[in-house]
């Protein structure tokens, strides 16, 4: 007798109870088989759902017949997928009008697995409360087949592409503060997750009918933006609504311009020009080769009113009590902890949790995958605003002692870990409402020396630094220079002290203007001391090497950080891999992005393995001197710094410096930037926490010059 719920995959014909198909000849036991393996894109499914999860509990047994429409992700024993309902049916009725479209309307994901998996409601109530619960589940052996209506929210992955990674620091606060209380009552209700990604988390409005977040996603782009509600599909006919679903694209304004922005932008650039604003600070354009050759002073609103949301866990492949986790944990490169990927485990899992926590805020500031890498013990490869630098300041600390390689040096538990990122937050927020008080007042010092073991090997001090302020304390200029060592054609200390040279000569005629109380012209500044120095290098190659017979990358150069400091505003040029750090309290951030192989190859999509592992990955991409060579001569070429401007306020600190002391400050550079915060921390004193620096790299080995400024804002 012909099994007529059975069918051969291969051919479409019902299989036979003798052991065999007519038409293709396989057997009934691998059928037996296959209906426990993954289903399949175009594959369709019974599954039996209760009304009430629909808002129909009238209905208590519902019958859908749900197409499998593609795979959403595929691992090693666990695949998700999108679906459809293609029917709907009680008790052998189809269902119509209102009645079919609250079934019909939400997309299905469903999730197969092999692992082992208990049952959502053998977990406590407080942890149920906090997990998406699916509409149907089916179990077959190891292999568990489980429903989700996906009408909660968005997950904030795809929210995040949905903004095109560029999320605003209202909206950052908001969903990491959601997902961390999320985990902070797991922990505390006794289980982890050790599997959190930002596509199995979904946030979500309790005012809005299907929980799409509406009004968080407005208030970014400034316009009006509706998800598909329930009646809005384009059908044609609401009696049969699985006909015609038809769909909704929606095109989106980039976060933090207008339309009238973008519009004047392309006006500008179709005629070969880019807009500015007064102080010479370019709008970005997004066909540039990198979005962080110039940045707009680009400041969060705040005060408006905090952005509420709410998250839950969604996709769940299990969950683990504290002390009870085996061996059978998915993981997820990117966010997952390196004792989970490493193999070796975690012991209660919450510093696992906390890892990824760190890893999910990356990703909402960075809108990237964190780049983890072997070579970094999985933490991140470069800070997360190595590719948003326009990204307010104080977040990168956070995320730093969250993904700490080793489990004990991270936060000890959530709640820590979101008690620091609020007080990051008040700090972000009071930069921006310092406008409305008197600007801090700036104490500043600069230092350099030659290095116990680089003087063995070259006599002559490379670095060269400048500093200078009003006796108000209001201005400041400051610059740090490394020259390059392996030149062939001048040398590095001739081009990094004609950069020091020229800031001084810069500040001889700033000062004066300022004093006057007329308009500072910040950006002029530094475009005159960076014009200027790369003239007398070409300058000095030309006199003394003509005609330039050698080969470009043989010249001599310098990095360069030149920094312009009015009125607790900070305008910055970066040039190379000399850094500028912002610290208050515990936090450390880099503000400036390495313009070495590694760093550039990474922001550029090599993944972080690849690129790390690149020969010769430390050398310069940019620095000071750059030009063309025409009939044998150097032309100047201005150079093109990284641009940013920033915010200080009074318990701020800054630390300009070159590779000497984070190369020789410690035994990678994670301890170094930790012993660079302690000496930061215990000395107030600017001058004394220079020399205290330099004494921490020549502990270290001394094998290059330290050249370095501290600026305290009081």
């Amino acid at each position: 007798m012909p099994l007529s719920e059975t069918v051969c995959p291969e051919c479409g014909e019902p299989t036979c109870d003798d052991d065999s198909c007519p038409i293709c000849d396989r057997a009934t036991g691998e059928m037996a088989a296959f209906s426990a393996q993954f289903a399949s894109p175009g594959q369709t499914l019974d599954i039996v759902v209760e009304g009430r999860h629909y808002g129909r509990a009238e209905l208590e047994q519902v019958t859908l017949v749900v197409r499998v429409d593609e795979v959403l992700e595929e691992f090693d024993g666990r695949r998700v997928l999108v679906a459809s309902a293609v029917s709907a049916s009680v008790d052998g009725v189809d269902l119509q009008g209102d009645e079919a479209l609250a079934f019909v309307h939400p997309t299905y994901l469903i999730e197969e697995t092999t692992r082992p998996r208990p049952r959502h409601d053998s977990w406590p109530e407080e942890v149920r409360r906090l997990v998406r619960a699916p509409v149907y589940v089916e179990r077959d052996g190891d292999h568990t087949r489980s429903v989700f209506v996906d009408n909660v929210g968005v997950s904030v992955g795809d929210l995040v592409d949905l903004v095109r990674g560029e999320l605003e620091y209202e909206q950052v606060k908001a969903i990491f503060g959601s997902v961390a209380e999320l985990f902070r009552k797991l922990h505390r209700a006794g289980w982890v997750h050790l599997g959190l990604t930002p596509w199995n988390v979904r946030v979500f409005d309790r005012g809005s009918e299907d929980g799409f977040p509406r009004l968080f996603i407005s208030q970014s782009l400034g316009q009006v933006f509706d998800a598909p509600e329930p009646g809005d599909l384009g059908q044609q006919d609401t009696s049969n609504p699985f006909d015609d679903r038809g769909a909704t694209v929606v095109e989106l304004t980039p976060l933090a311009f207008s339309a009238e922005e973008l519009e004047r932008a392309a006006a500008l650039r179709d005629k070969g020009e880019r807009a500015s604003d007064d102080r010479g600070f370019y709008e970005p354009t997004y066909d540039s080769s990198s979005i962080s050759e110039v940045i707009e002073d680009e400041e969060p609103e705040v005060g408006a009113g905090p952005l509420e949301i709410d998250s839950v866990l969604d996709g769940i492949d299990r969950l683990f009590e504290k002390g009870k986790i085996d061996d059978e944990i998915a993981v997820t490169p990117g966010f997952s902890a390196p004792e989970l990927l490493s193999g070796l485990g975690s012991k209660d899992g919450e510093s696992a949790d906390i890892f990824a926590l760190g890893m999910l805020l990356y990703f909402l500031v960075s809108g990237m995958v964190p780049p983890a890498s072997v070579y970094t013990r999985y933490a991140p490869a470069i800070p997360a605003r190595n590719f948003r630098p326009g990204f307010p300041p104080g977040l990168q600390p956070i995320i730093s002692r969250a993904t700490r390689p080793h489990a004990a040096d991270r936060y000890d538990s959530v709640e820590t870990m979101l008690e620091a990122f609020y007080e990051a937050c008040e700090a972000i927020e009071a930069r921006v409402r310092s406008r409305e008080y008197a600007p801090p007042v700036i104490r500043l010092a600069s230092d350099t020396h030659i290095g116990i073991a680089k003087r063995r090997r070259n006599p002559t001090n490379q670095d060269s630094v400048f500093s200078a302020s009003s006796e108000d304390g209001r201005f400041a200029l400051i610059v740090v220079a490394d020259g390059v060592s392996t030149a062939s054609y001048g040398s590095g200390d001739l081009a990094s002290r004609a950069l020091a040279e020229e800031a001084a000569r810069v500040w001889e005629d700033a000062l004066p203007t300022y004093l006057l109380e007329s308009q500072v012209d910040e950006t002029r500044i530094i475009h005159q001391i960076l014009g200027r120095a790369n003239h007398r290098i070409v300058d000095h190659v030309n006199r003394t090497y003509s005609p330039f017979r050698g080969s470009p990358h043989e010249v001599m150069g310098s990095t360069a950080l030149v920094a312009v400091v009015l009125d607790g505003v900070v305008t910055l040029a970066a040039l190379g891999d000399s850094r500028v750090y912002l610290q208050r309290g515990a936090g450390l951030e880099q503000m400036t992005v390495d313009h070495n192989l590694w760093t550039l190859s990474i922001k550029e999509g090599v993944a972080a393995d690849t690129a790390l592992a690149m020969p010769h990955g430390e050398a310069l991409a940019r620095c000071m001197g750059t030009f063309v060579i025409e009939e044998a001569k150097l032309v100047a070429v201005d150079p093109q710094p990284d641009l940013f401007r920033f915010r200080v306020i009074e318990g701020d600190s800054m630390l300009l410096t070159t590779d000497g002391l984070t190369d020789f400050g410690g035994a990678n550079l994670l301890a170094a930037e930790d012993n660079i915060l302690a000496i930061m921390l215990a000395e107030p004193d600017p001058a004394l926490a220079c020399l205290e620096l330099i004494l921490l790299a020549n502990r270290g080995g001394g094998g290059d010059n330290i050249g370095l400024s501290i600026a305290r804002f009081y």
